[in-house]
């Protein structure tokens, strides 16, 4: 039945729109950062140049401060009080320095104003800006630097960029000036770093969504060109049913992961319609044989009824033997049917021969023709039950066609190896029949009828059981009667290793 769930998803968890999602958030990722990044190298840059160049002024100013014709020049700070009651766009302009920057300002030890100029001027007079006491300590370039915030003006006028803004002052020391050490500020003002982001910032803002809806859109085009191959697949597979499994999903000759996809799912539907075969033939040949003894069983008490006659018991319990037989064979095949390898203990194989050929001469007539040859314990790891029906199955077969001698030898061939095998003097098997006996209801010729040869079904148990503890089971090659051959991983104790070379 259709999941109809699928038919309810939204058509956002689509995989193209997912695909372009994912791409989309992360070119948004790389490209906000990018810009970041950018931003900030930009503005820092642009700052350091600001700051090298007030330091460079800052050195400037001190130097030309500290003259003769400076010194001489006036009482300092009484002519910067009295310009400064003025409103003078500069405190001090009759001291005429080489470097004309626009903010500065000179301030004697105690942190009292003895010069100011422009913004810092505008700040002094509008805002009460004020200066530290003691000078900030010199380090790079014998400069240093303090930060200050720049009020708006107590009027309430407006209009100055750095109203309400902490900025940075590069601070110089002036020498003896015949008084106190003075100091020089020189603001380093970010308006050229802003300016240069905001430049670059008048491209990112329209072009990163851009970038990012073409990343989105180029992404979503990939993944539809890519899960085209997908979808063909998709639509054969749903045509393919129970019915006719004959249909392959389509296979592009890309050589990526699609393709590799579409033949490891032909291989898997290679499987599943030979899995599906080989279970319609096992349904019909059990059907059949079961139909057999079950006719048998019934005709023999129809018969009974019909004439009044006393049930033949012989034939009654034969049919019900061989019927058991058979259903017990069908029962174990479907335990048998799945591949997880069998768990269990250590099974010493040659006390297991052993045993099942010292229980035929226990019967009536006893079998005498076994002959078990093993030398040391040989070991695999399994389930005894199992281990016991595969070798019980193979005497069983041998003992249908063999005349006068059944050898079952176990040994250890190589390290690693138990090889249990069992041979007869029988007709043998011919080489175009020794892979179809392990066939499930297989019969090689006539003289293997159902009287004779049982149901066809105890060499493919046995091979299975071999399978299913890492072995193998085959007919080998021999030169009079049949060979059959079971090899198992030898089981090892703790701490035992193969010793591959010779011993020292």
């Amino acid at each position: 039945m259709k999941d109809e769930r699928v038919g309810r998803l939204p058509k956002l968890a689509s995989v193209r729109v997912r695909a372009a999602f994912a791409a989309a958030l992360a070119a948004a990722l790389c490209f906000g950062g990018g810009a970041l990044w950018l931003r900030h190298v930009i503005y820092t840059s642009r700052m350091a140049a600001s700051m090298e160049t007030a330091q460079m002024q800052a050195r400037g100013i001190a130097a030309t401060y500290d003259t003769s014709e400076a010194r001489a020049s006036a009482d300092i700070g009484a002519l910067a009080k009295k310009q400064l009651e003025q409103g003078w766009g500069a405190l001090g302009a009759g001291m005429q320095f080489p470097y004309y920057t626009e903010s500065y300002a000179v301030v004697d030890g105690n942190g009292k104003l003895l010069l100011a100029q422009d913004r810092l001027a505008y700040y002094v007079r509008e805002s009460g800006l004020a200066f530290p006491s003691e000078p900030p300590e010199m380090t790079e370039g014998w400069t240093g630097q303090i930060r200050v915030f720049l009020q708006p003006a107590l009027s309430g006028e407006r209009g100055h960029k750095l109203d309400g803004r902490e900025v940075t002052l590069a601070a110089r020391n002036i020498g003896d000036t015949g008084r106190e050490t003075a100091t020089v500020y020189v603001l380093a003002t970010p308006l050229p770093a802003e300016n240069a982001v905001n430049a670059v910032d008048r491209w990112l803002f329209p072009g990163l969504p851009a970038a990012v809806l073409l990343v989105a859109v180029v992404a979503w085009w990939a993944a539809g060109r890519a899960l085209r191959p997908v979808e063909r697949m998709r639509a054969e597979l749903a045509r393919i049913t129970a019915a006719d499994m004959s249909r392959r999903v389509p296979q592009p000759h890309t050589g990526d992961e699609i393709a590799r996809l579409a033949v490891t799912m032909n291989e898997t539907l290679d499987r599943l319609a030979d899995a599906a075969e080989r279970q319609r033939r096992f349904v019909a040949d059990a059907a059949h044989e079961l139909r057999s003894p079950l006719a048998g069983l019934r005709n023999t008490v129809e018969v009974a009824i019909a004439h009044g006659d006393a049930v033949d018991l012989d034939t009654l319990d034969a049919t019900t033997e061989r019927l058991q037989r058979l259903t017990d064979d069908l029962l174990l095949l479907a335990r048998l049917e799945p591949t997880a390898p069998a768990s269990g203990k250590a099974i010493d194989m040659a006390a297991v021969a052993e045993e099942l050929v010292g229980e035929r001469g226990y019967r009536v007539p006893p079998d005498e023709r076994f002959v078990v040859v093993a030398g040391e314990p040989a070991l695999v790891l399994g389930r005894e039950d199992e281990l016991a029906r595969l070798l019980g199955n193979l005497l069983d077969n041998a003992s249908r066609y063999a005349r006068d001698r059944i050898t079952v030898t176990v040994a250890k061939p190589e390290p690693g190896i138990v090889r249990v095998e069992v041979r007869d003097d029988g007709p043998g098997i011919q080489a175009a029949e020794r892979e179809r006996i392990f066939e499930r209801f297989a019969r090689v010729d006539e003289a293997r009828d159902r009287g004779h040869g049982g149901a066809g079904l105890g060499l493919a148990i046995a091979r299975d059981i071999a399978v299913r503890h890492g072995g193998t089971l085959f007919a080998a090659d021999s030169t009079g009667g049949a060979t059959l051959v079971a090899e198992f991983p030898e089981h090892l104790g703790p701490g035992e290793v193969f010793l591959t070379g010779p011993a020292g």
